[in-house]
């Protein structure tokens, strides 16, 4: 079957485009190009990739009220 020939198909199925329009052989030839490279990606084995790895985590609230500590008693020496 040809990319005419399924556009024809959809069309008298009154299926439309992701736009709402007719569809054309040259849009189910992309609509199939973009389905194979993407299954071909979904094959490929990719090695594992293993690094040092560090990540610091800080308490944002201890930090915050330690600075309204800070503003607070510079009020009171004012």
């Amino acid at each position: 079957m040809t990319f005419n020939q399924i556009a024809d198909h959809l069309n008298k199925k009154k299926i439309l485009s992701v736009r709402g329009k007719t569809f054309r052989g040259g849009h189910v030839h992309s609509i199939m190009k973009r389905k194979r490279v993407r299954d071909e990606k979904l094959k490929e084995k990719y090695p594992e990739v293993r690094s040092d790895f560090y990540l610091d985590i800080y308490d944002k609230s201890i930090y915050l009220v330690s600075e309204f500590n800070k503003s607070s008693f510079k009020s009171l020496l004012i």
